[in-house]
């Protein structure tokens, strides 16, 4: 019912997105936006915008005397978000940074990771018309530490993992077109693109871990087509949704296997400092596991945003 939810508020959400920037398409264009800036005396287009936003998600569970029984426990997840934009006539260059980690610690228990992220992904832009763009990207994404399904291993050892840093990592490149009418809403599809997921443990190694062909492996590659959606809107005051959306087809094997990654944040605010949030990730990659994975986290967020002057 959840998923259902999500994938209908994020339908409704591009039709709004789209509809405000058609609204603002009849007041005024891009195109004699920019030609204004740069010929203007006094006017001097602004080319970085740098946005980053440090929060700490804490969550916490206590018992004293309850019956129907539980374990005292207390969570933490630390995250940095950072954009780095540019933008100078008609080149754009985008560049993200994403490092979160967090576990939770239950009384009488180890310690079990509940997020662990390492994602770095970059962009280059040659606008071709109003608000489509040449364009070709690159991604890399890992975790830090070694994870573990603590519900086979409880009492986990380091030779229990399941995986590590860069086992598995993904590494994409691809080009295509970009379409982004506002900062808020983009859409791209790179129709050549390769995807290389790297294995680097050792132990890990394994035929059919991750995709790899033989035992001793360290890498499989993929080529194909990559879409994706980023949505940025506010549902209400204080009230702002994330999403983001990816759609990998490997033409090499099984096009009709489509690897899905679907990522959203609902940020509500509270103060300058303080916010709830909920979040919720849902991956399917056959050559990794033949279900959907899914993830949610809610807790209560202290956080510190910083961005350069409009």
């Amino acid at each position: 019912m959840l998923r259902k939810l999500f994938f209908f508020l994020f339908i409704v959400s591009i039709n709004s997105a789209l509809s405000q920037e058609a609204k603002k398409d009849t007041l005024v264009s891009q195109d004699s936006l920019l030609i204004k800036q740069d010929t203007l005396p006094g006017i001097k287009e602004k080319r970085w915008k740098i946005h980053g936003d440090n929060s700490l998600l804490l969550t916490q569970s206590a018992f004293s005397n309850w019956v129907a029984g539980g374990n005292n426990s207390f969570g933490a997840t630390a995250k940095v978000k950072y954009a780095f934009d540019y933008k100078k006539g008609k080149n754009i260059w985008n560049s993200r940074v994403i490092l979160g980690y967090g576990q939770v610690n239950s009384e009488g228990e180890k310690p079990k990771k509940t997020d662990d992220i390492v994602a770095l992904e970059s962009s280059y832009g040659y606008r071709i018309s109003k608000n489509w763009y040449m364009s070709a990207a690159t991604t890399l994404q890992t975790q830090i530490a070694n994870g573990y399904d603590y519900s086979v291993n409880p009492d986990y050892t380091s030779k229990d993992r399941k995986s590590a840093f860069m086992a598995p990592g993904y590494l994409t490149l691809g080009g295509g077109f970009e379409y982004k009418p506002s900062d808020k809403f983009q859409f791209s599809i790179l129709p050549i693109t390769s995807k290389t997921t790297f294995v680097l443990d050792k132990k890990l190694q394994k035929k059919g871990n991750y995709g790899l062909e033989k035992d001793g492996n360290w890498n499989y590659m993929e080529l194909g087509a990559l879409a994706t959606v980023k949505l940025k809107t506010e549902l209400m005051k204080n009230v702002m949704w994330e999403n983001y959306l990816t759609l990998f087809s490997n033409y090499l094997s099984h096009m009709e296997r489509i690897d899905v990654a679907y990522a959203t944040v609902v940020n509500m605010k509270v103060n300058s400092y303080i916010s709830t949030k909920l979040t919720f990730d849902l991956i399917y990659a056959h050559n990794q596991v033949e279900k959907v994975q899914i993830k949610q986290t809610f807790g209560v967020a202290l956080s510190y945003t910083i961005k350069s002057k409009e």
